[in-house]
């Protein structure tokens, strides 16, 4: 293997146990019903408000669900969740001090060809997350002492995935957006036609009888861009706030149908509506 890129960003936790599935199907907005074995599904865990504590992908494994998320957000959301698992035969595991996630950009023989699918290879689980030639792989082994380059440039990583609108939520950005501010639904993330779930009738509102004011937006600009910057229309007021960035690129959820932004000190950016 080559091109390899050791995302230190992610990290992983596992529910298990005869309930596991009955638990989480509760608690995310995709249908785990659907997941098929082989395959990886992207989704949230959303309040009672519909704001997203978390988003991830999502595999089975044989006694539960292996979840991949902002590192940062293992912590909060095992937190969360184990308020409510007390009643279930099921449990929650960081294993995020056991499984590191890699990025790769280079297609192996037996890896995945279609998108989400999986397939476990020497090194660990890969897993083909783009149209593009882009997989993760989550290992159990530390590669760089395999004597492989795990050197790839997180940056570079981060941008691709910026150009394809698929932006993380951090501990800059937990309980702020409902799933569709950062088009989770354009992933395939969220199902409208599984039951009940936590924060599901906010979020079926939205799709249904809602319009959707705040959107996800992608750009570029000359200058430092901070996560959590505000946004601001001509008029001076504020259009939304930077989710993400990577160098000069970004994602901002904005005010949907203006333009013309500036960031607070009067720089000018360019951003337009995600697809």
């Amino acid at each position: 293997m080559k091109n390899l890129t050791k995302l230190d960003t992610f990290g992983f936790f596992a529910v298990t146990g005869r309930d596991a599935q009955k638990f989480l199907q509760g608690y995310t907005t995709c249908d785990l019903e659907d997941l098929a074995e082989g395959h990886v599904q992207t989704g949230a865990v959303c309040n009672i408000k519909g704001r997203m504590l978390c988003n991830f992908l999502i595999c089975r494994e044989a006694d539960g669900f292996l979840l991949r998320l902002r590192r940062s957000l293992i912590e909060p959301t095992i937190a969360f969740l184990g308020k409510y698992i007390v009643f279930s035969k099921a449990v929650l595991e960081d294993r995020s001090e056991t499984l590191t996630c890699y990025g790769l950009t280079d297609a192996a023989d037996g890896f995945p060809q279609a998108l989400h699918e999986m397939s476990v290879q020497d090194f660990g689980r890969v897993l083909k997350i783009s149209a593009a030639p882009r997989f993760e792989l989550w290992s159990e082994e530390d590669l760089s002492l395999k004597n492989i380059d795990t050197n790839g440039d997180p940056l570079k990583w981060e941008q691709d995935e910026l150009a394809e609108g698929i932006v993380w939520v951090d501990e800059t950005s937990t309980e702020e957006y409902i799933p569709q501010m950062i088009n989770l639904h354009g992933l395939g993330g969220i199902s409208f036609s599984k039951g009940c779930y936590l924060g599901q009738e906010i979020v079926a509102r939205m799709q249904y009888r809602g319009e959707l004011k705040n959107r996800l937006h992608l750009g570029t600009c000359d200058a430092t861009v901070p996560r959590g910057a505000r946004v601001l229309n001509p008029a001076g007021k504020s259009a939304g706030t930077i989710i993400a960035k990577a160098g000069h690129a970004f994602a901002a959820v904005l005010r949907a149908g203006e333009s013309g932004y500036t960031l607070e000190d009067g720089t000018a950016i360019q951003a337009t509506e995600a697809v």
